[in-house]
């Protein structure tokens, strides 16, 4: 009888914990659109898209978005872009690394130049490995600094965009500030000189 009023309370203690569903919400219209669910793939604006690491399989969406420029934002394993994009001509390969855990204000604007460059050239990809974290910092700089954005706007869109972001990186939230946000703007345009 002990065991058995035991475990019931178990139970009822363990479906206490699960959390509830939470209610789909619609997502704004002006955030990245889905292009390849299966790839993260996300169409940011005409000339810049999102990803995780690309496969074989994501190639022709890559192909049919005309992506000219591959930003990789991986710090290990950088050469996958090589082997997969070896044959294709029109397609510019930038290795352009980030630490997740030490993102710095002149990783960013770096990173922003690279994608700038690109766009000379048509429709950039930026990718890291999960396409979630680092390129999910990356976009949101981008959206401050060329589109625009609030602050909160564009870490709304990292956080609650459906790309997967891992909430362990506090460092990446952290640098939503209007002080760093000035200091890419300062490392960019030192970039451009």
């Amino acid at each position: 009888m002990k065991r058995t009023l035991i475990l019931s309370l178990m139970l009822v203690g363990m479906t206490a914990c699960t959390a509830a569903p939470t209610p789909k919400t619609s997502r704004p219209a002006h955030w990245a659109q889905s292009v390849k669910a299966d790839a993260n793939l996300h169409r940011v604006d005409d000339k810049l898209y999102r990803s995780e690491q690309p496969i074989a399989d994501d190639i022709a969406a890559i192909n049919a978005a005309q992506i000219r420029t591959i930003v990789n934002l991986r710090y290990f394993n950088r050469n996958r872009n090589t082997d997969l994009f070896a044959q294709n001509p029109h397609i510019r390969l930038v290795n352009q690394p980030l630490l997740t855990w030490r993102v710095r204000p002149k990783d960013l604007a770096a990173a922003l130049y690279q994608i700038e460059q690109g766009q000379k050239h048509g429709a950039v990809l930026v990718h890291c490995y999960h396409g979630a974290d680092r390129t999910g910092i990356v976009i949101a700089f981008y959206r401050m600094i060329y589109q625009n954005w609030t602050l909160a706007d564009a870490k709304a869109e990292m956080l609650q965009g459906g790309f997967g972001y891992h909430s362990v990186w506090k460092n990446l939230e952290n640098l939503f500030t209007e002080e760093t946000l000035a200091e890419v703007k300062t490392e960019l345009a030192a970039l451009r000189r």
